[in-house]
């Protein structure tokens, strides 16, 4: 055996027991290699249940999987594909599906399985996998799945972090492959380093890449709990409170995103107030008023923002949700339209406060719901999702992917810009230089 394998896929071959086994990291790290020992292995725990393959596509699973298995044991006994649906491996009858869009959902459907082998998972929709983990229902029946990693946001790296969860899940890098020559790993280095493909395809690590709309943001910058936050800027008075205000009835959600300024310009993000229709039902606006009066009386009570100064940034398309907030809210909240939304200027502006660390999120560890009236416990806001998630549109130029939730992210850009951008000469520009210091 040690021949053949590296200490980390020895290691996966003792501890890959689980319910779910999920080999993530780099490319070329040998993480795919031992995942066929594992499939051998379930497969023959399994030779009276259903056993599955899913790949992106029929194409990539034959590329990924089966051609090297060919390779590495033998055509005997890896067959080929037959009826674009099966293939016999050491003589059981396995099926094959592609995994490529929401549709592929109705593939698994109403079957039962006892061992399931998932390439490429992160490319899968999300449905999918979902509707996966009913179909394990045979006794002791199991996943090995392998993929590279993607937004630290993305569903499966949420899935792994889940508590409670019957998961091994087993990080690789490059360098746990010991068979490649020094030669081709100092060339991938070469090519790699000073991008963000470095940490991604060489370390294998959990990090969103392409078209990213805010790339500046990361969360070990900017998600910040109040103990780090404390600690790092020390303590300081809220000047401002700047209430960015994007909303919608029907698909799309309401979120008020406070931005609390700080006696030094810094720019620390309170409790949102979240409504998400489609988890609560859709509500008027209206309807939703009372909710958000209850939210900002314990933003205010909590935070004791008595002293500061109020200014509210709501969407100008979202009109009837900002005359309600004038109509409801005190005056010295000033309700006003949010119209200079130039994206590439507005989301320079928020690069920009990011790239000087004058702006961070605080981390509650959670989400409160107030149409639910419910806490929910959560590793990341709904706005750390957007800024990590969002990405341009590839096919409308200087438009941001529709595809992407970005409520939370617009509200929050609002206030942002309706602050560090000053359109109205609201407030002093801060200076991004000065630091927290004790305040008496």
């Amino acid at each position: 055996m040690s021949e053949y394998y590296s200490d980390k896929q020895k290691a996966v071959i003792r501890n890959a027991n689980r319910r779910w086994n999920i080999l993530y990291g780099a490319t070329r790290s040998g993480k795919t290699v031992v995942s066929f020992s594992l499939a051998f292995l379930h497969i023959n725990e399994h030779l009276n249940d259903n056993i599955l393959f899913t790949g992106k596509t029929l194409n990539t699973i034959e590329r990924n999987v089966f051609e090297p298995m060919r390779e590495r044991f033998g055509k005997r006994f890896i067959g080929e594909i037959v009826n674009k649906k099966e293939i016999t491996i050491f003589g059981k009858k396995c099926y094959v599906i592609g995994a490529n869009d929401e549709r592929a959902i109705t593939k698994i459907q109403g079957m039962g399985i006892g061992y399931a082998y998932c390439d490429e998972l992160t490319t899968y929709p999300e449905n999918f996998f979902q509707m996966l983990k009913s179909r394990l229902d045979a006794p002791n029946a199991c996943c090995d799945a392998t993929c590279n990693p993607e937004s630290p946001s993305h569903f499966v790296k949420q899935f792994i972090d889940k508590p409670g969860v019957d998961v091994y899940a087993e990080h690789f890098s490059i360098y746990d492959n010991p068979f490649l020559t020094s030669d081709f790993v100092h060339a991938l280095e070469t090519e790699y380093r000073g991008t963000i493909y470095f940490d991604k395809w060489i370390l294998g690590n959990w990090v969103k890449s392409e078209g990213l709309v805010y790339p500046l943001f990361k969360r070990e910058r900017h998600f910040l709990t109040e103990e780090q936050y404390s600690k790092i800027y020390g303590k300081g008075r809220v000047r401002y409170v700047i209430f960015g205000v994007d909303g919608a009835n029907t698909n799309d959600s309401t979120c008020i995103c406070p931005l609390a300024i700080m006696d030094n310009g810094q720019g620390v993000v309170l409790k949102l107030f979240y409504h998400n229709p489609k988890i609560n039902g859709q509500l008027s606006n209206e309807q939703l008023i009372p909710y958000i009066l209850r939210y900002i009386r314990e933003l205010e009570s909590e935070y004791q923002l008595g002293a500061a100064e109020y200014y509210t940034a709501v969407d100008s398309a979202a009109g009837d949700l900002r005359l309600s907030l004038a109509y409801h809210l005190p005056d010295y909240f000033n309700v006003c339209a949010f119209s200079k939304k130039d994206l590439s200027v507005t989301t320079d502006t928020v690069n920009n406060a990011f790239s000087r660390n004058a702006l961070c999120l605080l981390n509650y560890g959670g989400h409160f719901n107030y149409i639910r009236n419910k806490w929910k416990e959560e590793p990341e806001s709904q706005l750390v999702r957007d800024l990590e998630l969002m990405t341009w549109d590839d096919k409308r130029d200087g438009k941001f992917d529709d595809s992407i939730p970005n409520d939370c992210a617009d509200a929050f850009r609002y206030a942002v810009c309706a602050y560090y951008n000053n359109p109205a000469n609201i407030w002093e520009t801060p200076d991004p230089e000065r630091r927290y210091k004790e305040v008496a």
